[in-house]
């Protein structure tokens, strides 16, 4: 039997408190590329401290890497299959931050 979330999970304090911003929970990917998100997206350390690296996003990062560079795996095109609030943006926003810092992160 599934486990409740919070009998496996601790919340951040943050949550539990009620304080965490609004605009946190809304990744905006061109923000992030304007230099204008919220820290916890803009700053690759801590939007990677934050992220849970799920096998699906590992699959896509290697993917677009892959074909990037000319390694031979990897789609010419991919497409996100995930509903509203799925993670796509929060995928593209890894794929950024990747793309810009490279192994610094």
């Amino acid at each position: 039997m599934l486990q409740p979330i919070f009998a496996t999970c601790e919340p951040r304090a943050k949550i539990l408190s009620g304080e965490l911003a609004f605009e946190l929970f809304a990744a905006d990917l061109r923000a992030v590329v304007e230099g204008k998100a919220p820290h916890v997206y803009q700053d690759p350390h801590t939007f990677f401290a934050n992220t849970f690296a799920t096998e699906g996003i590992k699959t896509l990062i290697r993917e677009v890497f892959g074909r990037l560079s000319r390694q031979g795996i990897g789609s010419r095109a991919i497409r996100l299959e995930t509903s509203f609030g799925g993670g796509k943006t929060h995928d593209l926003i890894a794929l950024w931050h990747i793309c810009k810092q490279g192994r610094r992160i």
